[in-house]
């Protein structure tokens, strides 16, 4: 226990020290670089400010209230999870966009309801709610039962919920806000298309810039640091208090759990239905919409129409006209995917119970989260990019750099699933298998991992998901000759290729409700 506190008390300091050098660092910064750390920070504040309470009530909708189809919805949330940002960005922006079909029936492309700063916030809040369900979802499912039925006896269920369950999930709850700051801040994919006007870049659209403009990767490197130094003391300080916490976790099946809705048990499945359709039907409905465009010319007049006959035609091909670029993007997804979750399980089994063994996976998933995607491609190729034969060889003509780059990506997903489910093995059979002579890595290998093992391959299906929608991170380091789709679909939103943007974009998610559906056919059975 005493050592349990002198850690505490380590840890906090060593939190205190990384905010105060991070406002001492950001009260020597230029302007400009405060300037875009506001416009950082505007983003992720208003991104954070949509997906954190909307995920919050989907999580406690999903988990703690029985709902007729709440499984069927959870699917579909999980669909989102794995959605890369890319294709969600063309959904809402084919029907709110500048060019959106919704833009031209009601307003004007020079009045467009998503542009600029709004735009970006909107897209990066709707994209971050199924990541805020996931982790307050985890959350409520380690709160004390018991306590929750003893409250009940005495309270209302909204009572018991904010003063009871919500209370006790509280750490999740400032991960699941941490994480849309996170993704929403170290992300360049939406404020690409959306921030063009001058000063509204955030920092690491900056470091972008500068490295196509200028090409110095040191100057751009410094002009970022206040804003992964302060992503960094954030994240490091929740994974602290997350690690601190980590001996307490246990399991439980949310279905024991869930409170019968009562009298309110159809509001409240309309209310979920509700705000799971405006999460997944707008973007789809408005990707069937563009890839169905037609324009004729009637008497020199051109008149855009709708056919569904054209709709279908571009999905069908789609796949055989892009099949190399799916291809690739699934190959170096899946490798990328297999070295995540590896190193995360190597780093999570001896941080499964929190104190000094936690500090090396806190560190590697903070550097991981934080560091913006242009400097893990320069790392990348300062690592790779040598006059070596070996390494030259693997740098061009191997997808070596691009599997590194999407690990990194995946990593800190990878890793707090993995750690959360290696902290949930059971004390009792650890501590017979040491009784029998098992060492740690044995145990690990022999029962930890077989017990683990649906959990995992979860992991696994996340990391290969969120691995395959990347962009930021592979753009930089991928060889020559080599296309992923994620970087095909972005060259074509640039150049304004509407119905092949939709048409691949519905590809994909086809795709990625297939892997929803097989990543919760393998949880379920743990999770509802």
């Amino acid at each position: 226990m005493v050592w349990r506190e002198r850690t505490a008390v380590i840890q906090l300091l060593a939190w205190a020290i990384g905010a105060i050098a991070l406002a001492v660092l950001v009260g020597f910064s230029p302007d400009g670089t405060r300037r875009m750390l506001a416009n950082s920070a505007l983003l992720a504040a208003g991104a954070t400010a949509i997906a954190w309470p909307v995920g919050t009530l989907l999580a406690v909708l999903l988990v703690k209230v029985e709902l007729p189809g709440r499984r069927a919805a959870a699917v579909l949330v999980g669909m989102l999870l794995l959605l890369p940002l890319l294709v969600q960005l063309a959904g809402w922006d084919a029907a709110l966009g500048k060019l959106g079909w919704l833009t031209l029936v009601a307003a004007s492309p020079d009045r467009a309801w998503l542009d600029g700063m709004t735009g970006a916030i909107f897209v990066h809040g709707v994209a971050g709610v199924p990541w805020v369900t996931l982790i307050v979802g985890l959350g409520l499912l380690q709160v004390d039962a018991r306590q929750e039925e003893a409250a009940r006896l005495e309270a209302s269920p909204l009572v018991v919920l904010l003063r009871v369950t919500l209370r006790q999930c509280g750490a999740f709850l400032a991960a699941g806000a941490l994480w849309v700051v996170v993704i929403s801040a170290t992300e360049m994919t939406v404020t690409n298309i959306f921030l063009i006007a001058p000063g509204s870049a955030t920092y690491t659209e900056e470091l972008y810039l500068r490295l196509a403009l200028r090409g110095d990767a040191g100057e751009a490197a410094l002009g970022v640091l206040p804003g992964v130094a302060g992503l960094a003391v954030l994240v490091g300080g929740v994974l602290l208090v997350g690690s601190a916490a980590a001996g307490r976790v246990v399991v439980r099946r949310p279905a024991a759990n869930a409170w019968p809705a009562g009298r309110f048990r159809w509001p409240l499945t309309v209310l979920l239905w509700s705000v799971v359709f405006g999460l997944v039907v707008p973007p789809i409905v408005s990707l069937i919409v563009k890839a169905g465009f037609v324009v004729r010319e009637v008497e020199g007049e051109r008149i855009r129409s709708w056919s569904m006959v054209k709709s279908v035609q571009e999905v069908a091909a789609a796949p055989a006209a892009f099949a190399g670029e799916f291809g690739w993007t699934w190959l170096i997804a899946a490798l990328a995917a297999t070295l995540a979750l590896a190193v995360s399980i190597a780093l999570a089994w001896p941080a499964r119970r929190g104190g000094w063994r936690s500090w090396p996976a806190i560190v590697a998933t903070v550097a991981c989260a934080v560091i913006p995607a242009p400097l893990v491609g320069l790392a990348i190729v300062a690592l790779l990019n040598r006059r070596w034969p070996p390494l030259e060889y693997l740098y061009n003509y191997t997808v070596l750099a691009p599997v590194l780059a999407q690990a990194v990506r995946a990593f800190p997903l990878t890793m707090l699933l993995a750690w959360h489910s290696l902290a949930t093995v059971s004390d009792e059979v650890l501590a017979a298998a040491a009784l029998d002579g098992a060492g740690s890595w044995q145990t690990l290998w022999r029962i930890a991992l077989p017990q683990r093992r649906a959990a995992l391959a979860g992991a696994w299906i996340a990391g290969l998901a969120v691995a395959a929608g990347d962009l930021a991170w592979s753009l930089l380091v991928l060889p020559p000759g080599l296309d992923t789709i994620q970087r095909r679909v972005f060259g074509l939103v640039h150049s304004g290729v509407e119905e092949q943007v939709a048409s691949i974009c519905l590809v994909s998610l086809l795709a990625y409700g297939v892997l929803a559906a097989v990543a919760w056919r393998l949880v379920a059975p743990r999770a509802v």
